[in-house]
C-alpha cells in the first residue's frame, strides 16, 4: 500500500467513525420521546462545551502552540455554521414546513458537500462522481417513502410557513455545506492544527454562544425544566449527545477532512443516515421492509464505491488541473 493510499484509508475510516458516531443523534429522540428537542440540543451543546474546557485545560501548554487569533476566529465561525446555527435553521425547518420536507432536503448533505468541494478543488471528475452519487440519492429517496410521514408535511400549515421552512432548511443546508469545505480546507493549509485539538477550540465557541442563548431561551420558556425522575435520563443523554457525538464526531471528521478529497468525506455522510437506521431499528427490535432494504442497500453501494474510488484514483492525475496551496484549481 502506497503512502498516499494509506493516508486515504485513514481518513475514510475516520470519516465511517464520525458518521457512526454522528448516527446516535438519531436514536436519543427514539429513546426519549419525551424530552424536548430544545433541551436536548442546549444540554448537547453545553456538555461539549464542558468537556471541551476540561481537555483545554489539560492539554493547553502543548496543545494552543503555534495558534493564533485567527484560528480562534475561526473556530468560532465554524462553531456557529457547523453546530449552533445549523441546527437552529434545521429546528425552524422543521417546525414549519415539516420533519418530512426538512429531512428531504437535509438528507442532500452527502451530494452538496461532494459536489462543492470537488467544484473548488477538482480532485475528480464530476463523471466519476455520478454512480456513486446517484445510488446515494435512490437510496435515500427509497429511505424516506417508507420512513417519513408525508401527509403530516401537508396538514395545518399554510403556504407561508412552508415558504419559510423550505428556506431555513435550504440555509441549513447551504450552511453545513459552507461549514464542512471550509474546515477541510482550513485543517489542510494548517496541518499543525491536530483534530483534537480543533475540536476543542470550537467546542469552547459553542460553550461561549451557548451561555449567551440559556438567558434567552429560558427567559422564553423553550427550555422545559426536567422532573427529577427524568433528569438523569436526560443527563446522560446530553452527555453522549455533547462528548461522544459532538467532541469526538468533530475530532473524527476534522481529521478525515484533512486526509481525505472532500468529494469523498463529504459522500460518506451518508452513512450517518445508515447507523442512525440501524440503531433505531435495533432498539425497537423490528426488520425494516424490502423498499426500505433495497434503499439502504443502495446506500452501501454507493458509499462502497465511493471508498474504492478514493483508494484507486489519482488525485492530480494527467489531465486534471493543477491545485494552489490555498485549496484552489488553477485555471
Amino acid at each position: 500500500m502506497t503512502s498516499r493510499n494509506a493516508t486515504v484509508s485513514a481518513g475514510v475510516l475516520c470519516g465511517v467513525g464520525a458518521n457512526l458516531v454522528w448516527g446516535l443523534a438519531f436514536l436519543v429522540p427514539v429513546v426519549l420521546p419525551a424530552a424536548p428537542s430544545l433541551t436536548l440540543a442546549l444540554g448537547r451543546y453545553l456538555s461539549f462545551g464542558l468537556i471541551s474546557l476540561v481537555v483545554l485545560a489539560c492539554t493547553w501548554r502543548t496543545a494552543l502552540v503555534g495558534i493564533g487569533p485567527h484560528a480562534w476566529r475561526t473556530a468560532l465561525v465554524f462553531s456557529l455554521t457547523g453546530h449552533l446555527g445549523y441546527y437552529a435553521l434545521l429546528v425552524q425547518g422543521i417546525r414549519w414546513a415539516g420533519a418530512p420536507i426538512a429531512t428531504a432536503i437535509i438528507g442532500l448533505l452527502p451530494v452538496s458537500v461532494a459536489l462543492t468541494g470537488n467544484w473548488l478543488r477538482r480532485e475528480f471528475a464530476f463523471s466519476r462522481l455520478a454512480l456513486p452519487l446517484g445510488l446515494i440519492v435512490c437510496g435515500l429517496a427509497l429511505v424516506y417513502i417508507v420512513e417519513l410521514d408525508w401527509r403530516s408535511a401537508v396538514e395545518g400549515r399554510s403556504t407561508g410557513e412552508w415558504a419559510l421552512g423550505v428556506a431555513a432548511t435550504v440555509g441549513a443546508l447551504a450552511m453545513w455545506t459552507s461549514y464542512s469545505v471550509s474546515n477541510a480546507r482550513f485543517l489542510r493549509m494548517h496541518p499543525h492544527v491536530s483534530s483534537t485539538t480543533w475540536s476543542t477550540m470550537m467546542g469552547v465557541g459553542t460553550f461561549v454562544f451557548s451561555l449567551a442563548a440559556l438567558p434567552v431561551v429560558m427567559l422564553t420558556g423553550a427550555v422545559h425544566v426536567p422532573t427529577p425522575d427524568d433528569l438523569l435520563p436526560l443527563a446522560v443523554a446530553c452527555l453522549v449527545l455533547g462528548v461522544v457525538v459532538s467532541w469526538l464526531g468533530t475530532v473524527l471528521w476534522s481529521r478525515s477532512s484533512a486526509l481525505t478529497p472532500i468529494s469523498v468525506a463529504g459522500q460518506l455522510a451518508v452513512i450517518q443516515v445508515c447507523a442512525g437506521l440501524f440503531y433505531v431499528f435495533a432498539w425497537e427490535r423490528r426488520v425494516p421492509p424490502a423498499l426500505e432494504l433495497v434503499g439502504i442497500v443502495l446506500l452501501v453501494c454507493g458509499v462502497l464505491t465511493v471508498i474504492h474510488r478514493a483508494r484507486t484514483e489519482q488525485v492530480g492525475a494527467a489531465g486534471r488541473p493543477a491545485h494552489r496551496p490555498d485549496g484552489l484549481s488553477v485555471r
